[in-house]
């Protein structure tokens, strides 16, 4: 059964997809809050481990994230309002 933490986790990631869908569609004004966001969650992402990786070894999929589940739950609420921002935006397109 999956943790909170990993819940929230997997609500950032879809989140993070329809934004980078739409990140044509992001107006200037909003663009600074999307690239704080977008560094905030990097650590989430798939390929962050193949980053860190050296051929012949081991690799542990490691978190960087120190952050609470509150802090968490704050983030996934910050990408949902900046997606329902973006997406009004982009009906005005």
């Amino acid at each position: 059964m999956p943790t909170d933490a990993q819940l929230l986790i997997g609500k950032v990631l879809q989140i993070k997809d329809k934004i980078s869908a739409k990140r044509h569609c992001i107006p200037t004004e909003l663009q600074t809050e999307w690239d704080a966001l977008d560094q905030k969650t990097a650590c989430f992402e798939s390929t962050a481990i193949f980053k860190s990786a050296v051929k012949g070894k081991r690799t542990n999929k490691h978190l960087a994230y120190t952050g609470s589940v509150k802090e968490l739950s704050g983030l996934v609420s910050r990408l949902n309002a900046l997606n329902e921002e973006v997406t009004i935006a982009q009906v005005r397109h």
